[in-house]
């Protein structure tokens, strides 16, 4: 294929990739099966197609930014909350899921014992997209979201570690205790401490950068200069971006103003969307490329240990949120009832993704005297196996948790409960400017600061009634805020800059103090970052 041949197909990949996701999204669908689908149909239909030839360094490409964005998204408060199940899960069970898949691997394919493990520590970790899309469109509550998410972004450090040991032992013959337990401290320490000073520059580079656009580029690169600083020392990529990142989403968070931060959120949204598409695009291309590699006999094995390791996942799961059940979940949560809801849903939601597919292209294709390394495509053709069939599976995440009856957060009410708090704060800013306005012989035009008191407090009144009309008088006050261009017009939107900088005051202290939920916070902060640069737009 000429290179203007690549690239139309990839071009064409990508068209297709993007357009089904964006069906599926308008739909309603989580987009990871439609995509898959769409890329195994794409290799199956147009023989031009087919995955890249380095699908490691691919991946990685795509991988890398994509976490990023993923982690990006959720908060160091909600996962601290929550951070006795999330080591449980992501590394005890990531640990024993190795075990088990590998010694199903050893029984039903008769892989050697390090091969085996290697399969097991690949399929360990949980796939964030696969698995946060379906808690989400499942509405599960905040808490069962913050502990699948926070086992994903942890456990891919994890089982990429398992991995490096399984491998070392597949190719060199043979690893010792001591060394399994300096690849994994190596790969702990480095990668959090490659995160943390990557974390911390970044957000020394958005908080005092003067120019936000630069900023932003900065931060769309630097995740591959940390996952390759992380990996040149031993130490785990995949950890040290996710630890900058959540660095990174908790000073974003943590500031009342901060430049840039509307156009960033939009751009790593739409940046994550794309790559979400692109990886479950290649996972499809990926496995019709896998079956069509295997020989029949070979087929019949890779179905059967498909089905095989996916039930191991399963039980095993199952079994370990079971037995810590009555232990770390009980100490949490006293309703033990309700408890036993949340585990089954958290047990049955382990949807595997592209980190799986990343670490199974991971596998060296040589041992140490030169021979091929044994049975490497009966593993990728079983990983992307599991990867689709756990997809399907994750479909019956929605009707189980209806069918459990779990409650889902009353966000309507508690947001409504927040918006009135932060209007009665804007009303004493008010006030106080008023006052402020006398005492230095320069008060403000009465009519003005009437004018703004009547529209805070009818704020306050639709938001003290309901959420439905707290929305609608959200948007009364938007169109209220970008009216009028005289010069009492500047005026009042100086004193409603100044307004909303107390509510951003506010609502960080209710973060802070009542423990609002970063996910509520980021959406109350957003509505009062477009607020501000609507008022800031207004001519002077």
């Amino acid at each position: 294929m000429t290179e203007f041949g690549a690239l139309a197909a990839v071009a064409l990949m990508l068209v297709i990739a993007t357009a089904v996701a964006s069906i599926a999204r308008r739909l309603g669908w989580g987009m990871a099966l439609p995509v898959l689908g769409a890329g195994a149909a794409t290799a199956l239909i147009a023989p031009v197609a087919s995955a890249p030839e380095n699908p490691e360094v691919f991946l990685v490409v795509v991988l890398v930014p994509l976490v990023f964005g993923e982690a990006l998204g959720s908060s160091f408060l909600d996962l601290r909350r929550v951070t006795r199940p999330i080591l449980l899960l992501a590394v005890g069970l990531v640990v024993l899921t190795t075990a088990t898949v590998g010694a199903t691997a050893v029984t039903v394919a008769a892989l050697p014992v390090a091969i085996a493990l290697a399969l097991g520590a690949i399929l360990a970790p949980t796939d964030l997209v696969a698995v946060g899309s379906a808690a989400r469109r499942a509405s599960l509550p905040r808490r069962v979201v913050s502990i699948l998410e926070g086992e994903s972004l942890v456990n891919d450090g994890t089982g990429l570690t398992a991995l490096r040991v399984a491998v070392l032992a597949a190719v060199a013959g043979s690893v010792t205790v001591v060394e399994v337990g300096v690849y994994f401290t190596l790969a702990v320490v480095v990668g959090v401490g490659v995160g943390a000073a990557g974390g911390w520059l970044l957000s020394t580079i958005l908080t005092r950068g003067a120019d936000p656009t630069a900023s932003n580029v900065a931060v769309l690169v630097a995740p591959f200069a940390l996952y390759l600083a992380a990996e040149s020392l031993e130490g785990s990529g995949v950890l040290a971006v996710v630890v900058a990142a959540l660095w990174v989403a908790h000073t974003q968070s943590s500031r009342p103003s901060q430049a840039g931060r509307l156009a960033a959120a939009e751009v790593w949204r739409h940046l994550t969307f794309l790559l979400q598409a692109v990886a479950f695009f290649f996972i499809g291309l990926e496995l019709v490329d896998m079956l069509r590699r295997q020989t029949a006999g070979d087929l019949r094995l890779v179905l059967l240990l498909t089905v095989a390791c996916t039930a191991t996942l399963i039980v095993t799961r199952l079994v370990f949120v079971g037995v810590f059940t009555l232990g770390w979940w009980r100490s949490t949560r006293p309703r033990l009832a309700e408890s036993w809801r949340e585990a089954i849903v958290v047990a049955w939601a382990g949807a595997r993704g592209p980190v799986s597919g990343l670490a199974a292209f991971s596998l060296p294709l040589f041992v140490s005297d030169g021979s091929p390394l044994p049975h490497r495509e009966l593993v990728l053709g079983t990983v992307f196996g599991v990867i689709t069939l756990t997809l399907l599976i994750s479909l019956t995440l929605a009707p189980l948790a209806r069918r459990l009856a779990l409650p889902p957060d009353d966000d309507a009410r508690r947001l409504s409960e927040v918006r009135g708090t932060l209007a009665r704060s804007a009303l004493l800013c008010v006030d106080l400017a008023e006052e402020q306005g006398l005492e230095s012989g320069q008060p403000l035009p009465a009519e003005i600061v009437d004018r703004v008191r009547s529209e805070l407090r009818l704020r306050i009144e639709h938001y003290t009634r309901d959420a439905a009309d707290a929305a609608a008088a959200d948007e009364e006050g938007a169109r209220a805020d970008r009216d009028a261009v005289t010069p009492p017009a500047a005026i009042r939107a100086d004193l409603l800059l100044l307004s909303v900088q107390a509510e951003k005051d506010e609502l960080l202290r209710i973060r802070a103090e009542e423990g609002l939920p970063d996910a509520l916070t980021r959406r109350l902060m957003t509505e009062l970052d477009l607020r501000e640069s609507a008022l800031r737009a207004l001519p002077r």
